[in-house]
């Protein structure tokens, strides 16, 4: 079954997780369940806490619930505007038009703001050591193994300066999400190593990492930058067109 079939003709779905990062359990309404097999359905809901796999950030994983009902969501998946969820139904019966709780597998939601938030982080980091802006190729800020790919060559003994210095970027500096036009784009941003791989959009969602960067996001963050903890470079390899560093986050 395509997502896009699941979703098709379906209204946009209103991503709470754009808004608030920290809302972990909140109600929803069911608004289509696909059977796949078995006890594996897709389900639409009005409105979502859960993060769709994309823009860098692994999907969020939790639960949907009402008397009698229990619904485990082991993936989010986006199709158009729509957020589609998979998973497994554990007791009762999934109906449209059922008002559900929704809850965060919320160890797992936390870890990756942090994960992304430290990418960010790592981004300014990169630049500063290389002595220019390093444009970014792609990332994974979540488990298995967070990675961002960076434009160029960096070599394995800059390794533990990157590290310190992106660790000493981490303090109390506030994390800040606006909203902006395309025309007022470039008023807002500043260190984004993402813009050559921007898609064109009328309005973008900026994440600040206050005198850090700017950069345009639409994953999940920690407010402060503090909430990172310790970011440890891990290992870094060669890619074709420059390199994968990969790295993790520690409590303090």
């Amino acid at each position: 079954m395509k997502v896009s079939d699941v979703a098709k003709d379906l209204p946009p779905t209103d991503k709470l997780y754009l808004r608030d990062s920290y809302l972990r359990r909140t109600l929803g309404r069911i608004l289509r369940v696909a059977k796949e097999k078995g006890s594996r359905y897709y389900v639409v809901l009005n409105a979502s806490i859960f993060h769709p796999l994309g823009g860098g950030q692994p999907s969020d994983t939790g639960w949907l619930s009402a008397e009698g009902m229990k619904f485990e969501v082991k993936k989010a998946l986006e199709s158009g505007d729509v957020v589609v969820l998979y998973g497994k139904l554990l007791e009762g019966e999934l109906r449209e038009g059922m008002t559900v709780t929704q809850e965060l597998d919320w160890e797992r939601r936390y870890h990756i703001m942090r994960l992304h938030t430290a990418g960010h982080v790592i981004d300014r980091a990169v630049s500063e050591v290389v002595g220019s802006h390093v444009d970014t190729l792609g990332a994974l800020h979540g488990p298995p193994r967070a990675y961002v790919e960076y434009g160029t060559s960096i070599d394995v003994k800059l390794l533990k300066r990157i590290e310190k210095l992106a660790n000493d970027l981490l303090d109390d500096r506030e994390v800040v999400i606006r909203e902006v036009s395309s025309e007022e784009l470039q008023n807002f941003i500043y260190g984004a190593p993402n813009l050559g791989r921007l898609p064109r959009s009328s309005k973008y969602r900026i994440v600040e990492v206050k005198g850090v960067n700017a950069i345009p996001c639409t994953g999940t963050h920690v407010a402060k930058a503090s909430e990172v903890g310790r970011i440890k470079i891990t290992s870094i390899e060669s890619i074709e067109r420059g390199s994968r560093l990969y790295y993790d986050v520690e409590p303090k």
